[in-house]
């Protein structure tokens, strides 16, 4: 009876999971921002084109003297919807006659740039909202006083100030270094920090994105920007016979929705979020 042989047919699943592998780790280490973001990704079931997220009014306490009846307050609930609208998608074709004859793993780094993509195009949906969506502070170079007219408007929303992130464009870093605030080791401290933060300042991480044009910044609660994936990261392959027997085009994909919520809440007006604040 002849040996049992492992070959491509049965390979083929195990490679699958390890570029998934590959691309979920890649993914997970250039999102810098969803982290700091509500992720919806359970509600968007297959057949869904929007996923509703509820905002409602709140109860005010009265003080009711005794004997007399207290009104009852109806609460009011509207949503925001999260259009599933971005298909985001990279191809690729590799001649294998050329990789073969290369030292360099062209399936692996094609894969990990192609993540590094989605993972760009998704974060710059998330700016892109955050800055249609924010209220509009002073115009010009970050400064102290201009964080704290942000923190200041999101504090009057009711906003939870220590949900809260400051996303600085790169060439603000600078303006940033002269806050005594944001340098001194007494208030940064030296706990752990998570990916993409260059610091803390008034207790917000402070994340420099290269994702903000030149002068950009913006502060948001964890509450005014959500996002959900409804299909992907998904990989695939396919013969490209023309360019050689063993060449293939290659494509990854993911369809996803981003969009800023509470909007026109508390003091927040004219289609803006009462949880985001960004530069003008």
């Amino acid at each position: 009876m002849p040996d049992a042989i492992t070959g491509n047919t049965q390979m083929v699943a195990t490679k699958q999971d390890l570029i998934a592998a590959v691309v979920q780790k890649e993914l997970k280490h250039r999102a810098i921002l969803a982290p700091f973001f509500m992720d919806l990704s359970s509600l968007a079931v297959k057949g869904a084109k929007t996923v509703s997220i509820p905002k409602m009014t709140s109860f005010t306490a009265i003080d009711r003297a005794s004997g007399v009846a207290g009104d009852s307050t109806v609460l009011s609930a509207a949503v925001d919807q999260l259009a599933l609208e971005w298909n985001a998608y990279v191809a690729w074709l590799i001649d294998e006659s050329d990789a073969v004859q290369s030292t360099i793993d062209w399936e692996l780094m094609t894969v990990t740039r192609a993540a590094s993509a989605h993972a760009r195009f998704f974060e710059s949906k998330l700016i892109a909202a955050a800055f249609a969506s924010g209220k509009l502070l002073t115009a010009g170079a970050i400064t102290r006083d201009k964080i704290l007219e942000g923190r200041e408007y999101l504090r009057k929303n009711e906003a939870d100030l220590s949900q809260v992130i400051l996303a600085v464009a790169p060439d603000q870093e600078t303006a940033l270094l002269k806050i005594d605030e944001f340098t001194r080791a007494d208030i940064y401290g030296s706990a752990v920090v998570p990916n993409g933060v260059a610091g803390r300042l008034y207790g917000m991480p402070v994340v420099i994105h290269s994702g903000l044009a030149d002068g950009q910044y913006f502060l948001a609660e964890r509450e005014g920007l959500a996002y959900a994936f409804q299909s992907g990261p998904n990989y695939s392959e396919q013969g490209a016979n023309e360019f050689g027997a063993l060449s293939k085009r290659r494509a990854m994909d993911q369809l996803f929705g981003v969009k800023a919520l509470q909007i026109d809440q508390g003091i927040a007006t004219g289609g803006k979020s009462a949880l985001i604040a960004c530069s003008a």
